[in-house]
């Protein structure tokens, strides 16, 4: 995650609140806005700065680059088992729509399912495409998420219900409707 914790063993916690003293508000802010990514490279949340700082050397923003691909590949992973195999991997949203490297090193871990990516059509990728080499057993595809458009189909949803039902329920009409 950018800046929030992710998985914390609960012992850790309360070392924290009884050895050092911890409020409920400075764990708060540390597990919500100071953890994830940012927490670890000492950097940032965005993984366009993680990516510009390992360029520079910083070991600890490589450090947050090599945790986050573990953990997207432990879920990958888990998922994989849960479902019983793989048709098809999706990347989606910022990272997963803009970071070919992220996804190639997610990716790799998953060759002996016969999973290969094209390396040219994941460098030019753009949204919606299918990047998988032409060998690959499992598709890999890249998603735009377009995150805006469903939560203007859904607000559009909720106040076409809400009209409906006052239209439909004598008690929610306005005071100043005649009917």
């Amino acid at each position: 995650m950018g800046s929030r914790s992710g998985s914390v063993d609960p012992g850790i916690l309360v070392y924290l609140l009884r050895q050092n003293g911890y409020t409920a508000d400075q764990l708060d802010t540390m597990l919500d806005n100071d953890s994830g990514l940012k927490g670890i490279s000492g950097v940032s949340s965005d993984m366009r700065e993680i990516r510009a700082a390992i360029d520079q050397g910083n070991t600890r923003a490589q450090l947050a680059f090599d945790i986050y691909v573990h953990r997207l590949r432990s879920f990958i992973g888990a998922m994989l088992a849960t479902l019983g195999g793989i048709d098809a991997l999706v990347f989606a949203g910022g990272v997963g729509e803009h970071d070919a490297s992220l996804r190639a090193s997610a990716c790799e871990a998953f060759a002996f399912l016969g999973l290969h990516l094209d390396t040219k059509k994941n460098a030019q990728a753009l949204a919606d495409c299918d990047i998988t080499a032409d060998d690959s057993t499992v598709r890999v595809l890249l998603i735009q998420t377009q995150e805006e458009w469903s939560i203007a189909k859904e607000c559009w949803r909720l106040g076409h219900r809400d009209l409906l039902r006052r239209a439909d329920s004598p008690h929610l009409k306005s005071s100043s409707d005649p009917t």
